[in-house]
């Protein structure tokens, strides 16, 4: 069941001997906010959230397995960069789905777009320092791999490996641009006298 919710709004403005009234009717139905995908950062959230998969898988289908232990299950090992570069994937996923949910879904936001908060700017401030972190990691760890022990590393290995190094750093530029923008936002609309 749908529900409408309409408020309406009646300001008197004095000035002097003159008296202004301004009405106004807000109507908000919830559901799916449409809104927020065709504005800039929405579009980012989206493009950072299909990258941020597509590194994820990348990275995760190169894992080995090792030899068989005493009970029979199979050792899988990644690298170690590779392990912190998951570790920041999963957190990024979980982040970008939530903030997306949140904005979608919300009914506050139906009407309005909601205001940017402390958290969306430290959590993006977190993400571009992680993604620089990892994405330089993950490169580095690839090409030192694959000079010490170029019969160990596949092809297929090396190109995966440095394509997913090399998303993370894309991640890096597109979390700054969303910082860039939630600190606009932030700072409110300026005055203008």
């Amino acid at each position: 069941m749908v529900t409408t919710t309409t408020k309406t709004l009646n300001y008197s403005i004095i000035r002097g001997n003159h008296t202004n009234s301004v009405n106004a009717t807000i109507t908000s139905t919830p559901g799916f906010n449409v809104n927020y995908f065709g504005k800039i950062p929405g579009i980012l959230k989206l493009v950072e959230l299909i990258i941020t998969v597509v590194a994820l898988g990348l990275v995760a289908s190169r894992r080995r397995e090792g030899a068989a232990t005493a009970v029979g299950w199979p050792i899988e090992f990644y690298m170690v960069g590779e392990v912190f570069f998951l570790c920041v994937c999963t957190a990024s996923l979980v982040y970008l789905f939530g903030q997306l949910t949140t904005f979608c879904w919300s009914v506050t936001s139906s009407v309005l777009i909601p205001k940017t908060t402390y958290l969306e700017v430290i959590l993006n401030l977190f993400f571009v320092l992680m993604w620089i972190t990892a994405g330089i990691e993950l490169l580095c760890l690839t090409a030192r791999e694959g000079w010490n022990y170029p019969m160990a590393m596949l092809y297929s290995d090396w190109g995966c490996r440095i394509a997913a190094g090399s998303l993370g750093l894309f991640l890096a530029v597109f979390f700054i641009a969303s910082l860039a923008l939630a600190i606009k936002e932030f700072a409110g609309p300026r005055n203008q006298a």
